[in-house]
Order: structure tokens, then C-alpha cells, then sequence
């Protein structure tokens, strides 16, 4: 049995190389501090807002899709943000329709967490929850077994897809309950709001590994972490990845027409291989090396009413990673080092310069103008200090 109910909507007002040892930069984090206002929502939460951030971003290709012709949402709004109280307001409101075998916006009598008479609304509950909403809306549904199934269904439905759709809506929280003895058993709630003039940059990080262009909570992406340049300023707010990938990082400090740089790191020991969409259904494969940063690319923050989605983001051109710098000795008959010998793989025509430290903070150059031809390089280099530093750069 599959069931959705009227929505409700409310408002009110570089490399370092010393002798074999190899070591990279990261973004310091110091100075900034991690956004966990987001919460954790589980896959098919997560699951359900990525598939509306797809078509906020490109209404007329979701009608596409979808094989409809709805023309009463906007051709493009920005994508919403997880919020961890909405998604509890969510899941315990789902959790009290199922329990109680209930299908309802008004609070259930007998809720394990909200009180019927006092807190009968929606916006009762988000405030219970702590969340400081300035406009809201709910869908609500039951019946439906998956994250792509129950997104139809509200859809289809012209008063939920308005209310999914709204361009002033800028947070999320899906909240899912399973109840087997209940009449439905899957109850689904979305909670859609705004918090004064808070806003995002937001995504979901995963790597398509089946290749049918739509995420999937088996192929998320966690241990990222998304860090921002302002004006080559590191930015003191920041995220990493979830669980089911997703995160969010707050940027109404940022002033409107300000330029910023996205930077993705790699927190792990392992290999992390992305797909992050650039339009609907296109993507940019990027492969983060264990502890790895890069700069992904840039957005201009045109407004401070809307957030900015990972499609938003113009990509930067990534050159691929220098080649591993490696270094042996030679030695006098005495045993004393007399010469560095250094050794990369280099790639056709590009160009390198080679420099030296001896205490990898000030720099000098060795070698430049060295041209790569696709084989592997040495250059030696006589000792100059008994502690050295080197490292490779391109030209």
C-alpha cells in the first residue's frame, strides 16, 4: 500500500623530499572548526536529497526524467542543506505515525516526543527540536519502499512537488521509520526549511561505480574534507564527509560577489575516487591519493538568500600529480656523502625545476628549464649541508 498526504507549507517573518622521506602538505585546521550542524542521516535520507538537489538544479530535465511537463516550480533553485534537527523533527514524527498507525501533519496523540495539545504543528516540532526556522513546509508519505519511489510519488503530487521545489527552502531533514506491524510500514516525513539568512555550500560525495549517473548510499564517499579559500584566506569553517556523503559548510559570513576556492582533502590512508556533478546527469571523475588536498574549483557567491550545490562549482583544470621525487648517496671511499642523487619519472615535454632547503622553509633553486621526455630523470648534485631538503616543481 502506498499513500502521500497534502503537504503543509508556513511562513512567517607542494612535495617535500629529505634524503627518502616524502611529505605533503595539507590544509592547516588550526584556525577553522568543523560544521556538525548537518548531523548523520542514514542512506535513504540521504538518498532522497540528493535526488531533489538534481532536479532543483535542472527542473526541465527532472520533467524530462520523469516523463511529465510540470511548469510550476522554478527552472532552477539551490540545493538544500541537511540539517540534523530537521531530520530529527523527521524520523520522530515518521517514528509516531507507525507506531501509532497513524497518517497525519498534526501531532500524534500519544507521540514518544512531542506533546499533541501544546506542540500540534509542524513548526511545533521543529522548534522543539531547537531548530529557528523563518519559513517552513512538510510532505509527509507512507507506503513506499525506496528513496527513488517515494521522491516520485511527492512528484506527481502538485502541492508536494511545489513545496520540494520552493527556491526560498534553503535546509533539509528526511526523516524514515520502518514498522512492520503498522499498516504502511515505511513512513516518511520532509521537513524543508529557512533560518534567517543562513546559508551553504552543500553536496553529497560519492563515487558512481555502477555508472547509472545517480547516487546511491552503497557508493557515498566519507572522510573528505571540504575546506574553502577566501581571498587565499583559509576560510574557519569546514566539513568532512559522512558516512553517506554527506556535508555542508555555512557561508553567510562570506560577502556577496566574493570569489572562493573549494578545496577537497583526502583524510585517509586510502584512495578516495569521486564523481561530482557538474550539470543533471554529468560528472568530473577526481581520484584523491591518501592525504592528498586539491583545489577542486571555484564559485562566485551571487546571493546570500540561496546556497551553492556541488554543480554550481566551476571545476579548475588538475594537472596530474608531480611525479615521486626519490633520492639516493654517493660516498667517498671514507664513507662520507659526497653527492645527492635525485630520480623522477617525467611526463613529455613538461618542464621542472628542482630546489633545496635546509630547513624546508626558505628555498633555492638547483635546476630549472629541465625538460621532461617520458623516461625517468636523475640529476646529482654535490652535498652543500649535511641536512637537505629537496622537492620538484612544475615550470
Amino acid at each position: 500500500m502506498v499513500r502521500i498526504f497534502n503537504d503543509m507549507i508556513h511562513q512567517r517573518m607542494n612535495y617535500l623530499l629529505a634524503l627518502c622521506l616524502l611529505v605533503q602538505a595539507t590544509i592547516s585546521s588550526l584556525s577553522a572548526q568543523q560544521y556538525d550542524g548537518d548531523g548523520i542521516p542514514a542512506g535513504i535520507e540521504e538518498e532522497i536529497r540528493w535526488l531533489v538537489n538534481r532536479g532543483r538544479y535542472d527542473s526541465a530535465t527532472e520533467n524530462a526524467t520523469q516523463g511529465t511537463s510540470y511548469a510550476d516550480i522554478p527552472s532552477t533553485s539551490s540545493a538544500l542543506a541537511p540539517n540534523q534537527l530537521l531530520t530529527l523533527a523527521g524520523r520522530h514524527h515518521s517514528e509516531d505515525m507507525a507506531r501509532n498507525n497513524a497518517f497525519q501533519h498534526e501531532t500524534v496523540p500519544g507521540s514518544t516526543y512531542y506533546n499533541s495539545v501544546t506542540q500540534p504543528s509542524p513548526w511545533d516540532r521543529m522548534e522543539a527540536e531547537g531548530y529557528n526556522w523563518s519559513g517552513a513546509g512538510e510532505n509527509i508519505a507512507a507506503g513506499y519502499t525506496s528513496a527513488l519511489a517515494v521522491y516520485v510519488g511527492w512528484w506527481k503530487s502538485t502541492g508536494h512537488r511545489i513545496n520540494m521545489y520552493k527556491a526560498s527552502h534553503r535546509e533539509i531533514g528526511n526523516g524514515h521509520f520502518e514498522w512492520a506491524s503498522s499498516t504502511y510500514r515505511n513512513y516518511y516525513t520532509m521537513e524543508l526549511a529557512s533560518s534567517r539568512n543562513r546559508n551553504f555550500l552543500t553536496g553529497t560525495l560519492f563515487n558512481d561505480s555502477n555508472g547509472n549517473n545517480r547516487y546511491e548510499p552503497s557508493e557515498a564517499a566519507s572522510d573528505v574534507r571540504v575546506s574553502l579559500m577566501v581571498n587565499d584566506t583559509v576560510y574557519p569553517q569546514y566539513d568532512i564527509s559522512t558516512s553517506v556523503g554527506n556535508f555542508a559548510v555555512p557561508i553567510q559570513s562570506i560577502a556577496k560577489g566574493t570569489k572562493v576556492r573549494v578545496i577537497l582533502s583526502n583524510t585517509t590512508n586510502s584512495i578516495i575516487n569521486l564523481s561530482i556533478p557538474t550539470s543533471y546527469s554529468t560528472f568530473a571523475p577526481l581520484r584523491l591519493t591518501p592525504g592528498e588536498s586539491m583545489a577542486y574549483g571555484q564559485f562566485t557567491l551571487e546571493s546570500s538568500e540561496n546556497n551553492v550545490g556541488l554543480r554550481e562549482i566551476t571545476p579548475i583544470p588538475q594537472k596530474p600529480p608531480l611525479p615521486a621525487l626519490m633520492a639516493s648517496v654517493s660516498r667517498l671511499p671514507s664513507g662520507v656523502i659526497d653527492h645527492f642523487i635525485l630520480h623522477f619519472q617525467s611526463t613529455n615535454q613538461e618542464l621542472y625545476t628542482l630546489e633545496h632547503s635546509t630547513d624546508a622553509k626558505s628555498w633555492q633553486v638547483l635546476e630549472t628549464g629541465i625538460i621532461g621526455n617520458g623516461n625517468a630523470l636523475t640529476r646529482i648534485y654535490p652535498v652543500i649541508d649535511t641536512t637537505e631538503f629537496f622537492r620538484l616543481r612544475r615550470e
